[in-house]
């Protein structure tokens, strides 16, 4: 064997082997994240959150869901549901507190991302109807994209949850989040508020109207806030929902120019927090398909819209009812896979 031959077999040697170690660090940094699966999830008795003493408004069995023509699905369009759940204690299940679906869409190169306002009323296969935040408590994963695909037709590929521990932790390791905040929100969060004691019991001192830096435990509570949009100080979801899409909105601006060694940085600081469905390798296509499509913004949506709802008390629950489910589906499927790329699979 000539000398070239020999220097080219030991060069591809040296490459296969820091080939083969790139790939099992991959691997184990990838493991970091804790992991799910359907086969392992328990499902739980149902119970019903009685938030009111009002009487039912409305009888349930009533309620026209209308019609699902099978599961919408469409090539180069992945749907990942983020849950943000109700619970400060790490490790167990309750009710999602954040139910945000977010759309890869590569047909179209955008990125979007569809609140689920807690309160809905929905059917729950399995249990009774009820609000659609009961469904993660009662199943985890697989119970609540079998309600999202039974009510709305819409394919969920894969999940991420994040619990409060697990958010805080992640809004630090980026530095904080740059909020815009109101007279109203600084009232709130400062304990100035006669409705501050219906969130978090949190008093923050420092905020101001206009921009401001929060950290991990600050923009938590912001994200959870209720009680300001409205004059009588009423529950308001609508607000906390857009709250919500704004803490996403901002962390992905402070992110997207970031370079590979600062994002894996803050990667290796919050893998444990973060909680999938996932393997290794469909994270990696799903990280690589997100960040290929290089958008400057997250195009957003909620459901149910303004004006097509009613509230309604629903075993001592106050609930939202949409006016006609067919065209809350109609309009979601639209925003997510468009009329011409969307199939319909059984």
């Amino acid at each position: 064997m000539s000398k070239v031959r020999k220097v080219i077999l030991v060069i591809l040697a040296v490459l296969s082997l820091m080939v083969i170690g790139a790939y099992a660090f991959l691997q184990a940094q990838l493991n970091k994240i804790n992991r799910v699966t359907a086969s392992e999830t328990e499902y739980t008795t149902e119970d019903f959150e009685e938030d009111t003493d009002e009487e039912d408004t409305i009888d349930s069995s009533t309620i026209d869901y209308g019609t699902v023509d099978g599961t919408v699905t469409a090539e180069g369009i992945i749907n990942v549901l983020l849950v943000g759940q109700d619970t400060r204690v790490s490790g167990q299940r309750a009710r999602s507190d954040t139910m945000i679906i977010l759309t890869i869409d590569n047909v179209n190169g955008a990125l979007k991302m569809t609140s689920i306002m807690r309160d809905l009323y929905v059917q729950i296969p399995g249990y009774s109807d009820n609000k659609i935040n009961a469904a993660y408590a009662f199943g985890g994963f697989d119970l609540l994209d079998s309600v999202i695909e039974t009510n709305f037709g819409i394919t969920i590929d894969y999940n991420i949850e994040v619990d409060f521990t697990g958010f805080q932790e992640i809004i630090d390791a980026i530095g904080g989040i740059s909020i815009k905040l109101t007279q109203g929100e600084v009232n709130y969060l400062s304990g100035n508020s006669k409705y501050s004691s219906m969130g978090d019991g949190n008093s923050f001192s420092g905020l101001t109207v206009g921009y401001n830096l929060l950290n991990g435990e600050e923009a938590l509570a912001y994200a959870r806030i209720r009680y300001v949009n409205t004059e009588d100080g009423s529950y308001s979801d609508f607000g906390r929902t857009q709250r919500q899409r704004t803490v996403i909105q901002t962390v992905f601006q402070q992110l997207k120019d970031e370079d590979f060694n600062d994002l894996w940085a803050i990667y290796e600081t919050v893998a444990d927090d973060i909680t999938t469905d996932m393997n290794n390798d469909e994270i990696l296509s799903v990280a690589l398909s997100a960040y290929n499509l290089g958008v400057d913004s997250i195009e957003e949506y909620r459901i149910p819209e303004d004006g097509s709802y009613s509230s309604q008390t629903i075993r001592k629950m106050a609930v939202l009812v949409p006016t006609n489910w067919d065209l809350l589906r109609a309009n979601l499927q639209e925003f997510i896979y468009g009329t011409s790329s969307a199939v319909s699979s059984d």
